[in-house]
């Protein structure tokens, strides 16, 4: 039996078809069955901010570091290697993943050492005050709603060290 043109025409565009899926059948069954595992576990994974949007900072105090703002920008007392506009506004910004009170009861154990830093905010009239632990693979922080939040960034992100030489100034 021979084929026409036509014919081997339908059979390339067929085997083509059959290679791409061949190809892509392993990554699609590995995501269907990602999905279907992950799925209860990603609506409660959902990032949470630490502070509300929107907030008006006036003021933030670190363990070793204040942060005023004055007519001259943001100010850091003692001066940080990060300009203090964008020290603050990682803060403002932070989102964390929430951490279950299972979890919670889990890592209590290795809780030593808080720390925390205070905010002033302009629409509240007593500080807001957010608890920090470090472990060895992500920070615990505790917000003003008594929410636990887990946030994977370097130290220097949150409490960069001290620096004579920084312009801290926005």
């Amino acid at each position: 039996m021979r084929l026409s043109r036509r014919g081997w025409n339908n059979v390339i565009i067929f085997a083509v078809i059959a290679f791409i899926a061949m190809i892509q059948l392993p990554e699609w069954v590995k995501s269907r069955a990602m999905s279907t595992d992950t799925a209860p576990a990603s609506a409660s994974s959902t990032l949470t901010r630490l502070l509300p949007a929107n907030v008006s900072v006036e003021q933030v105090v670190f363990p070793q570091t204040t942060l005023t703002h004055t007519e001259l920008g943001w100010q850091a007392t003692p001066l940080v290697t990060l300009p203090a506009h964008t020290l603050l506004s990682h803060w403002v910004k932070l989102e964390g993943t929430p951490v279950s009170e299972a979890i919670m009861a889990k890592l209590q154990p290795q809780l030593t050492s808080p720390r925390q830093v205070r905010f002033t905010l302009s629409e509240h009239a007593d500080p807001v005050i957010v608890t920090v632990y470090q472990l060895p693979q992500f920070w615990l922080l505790q917000n003003d709603q008594g929410e636990w939040l887990a946030v994977s960034v370097a130290e220097a992100y949150l409490f960069p060290p001290s620096s004579s030489s920084s312009t801290s100034s926005e």
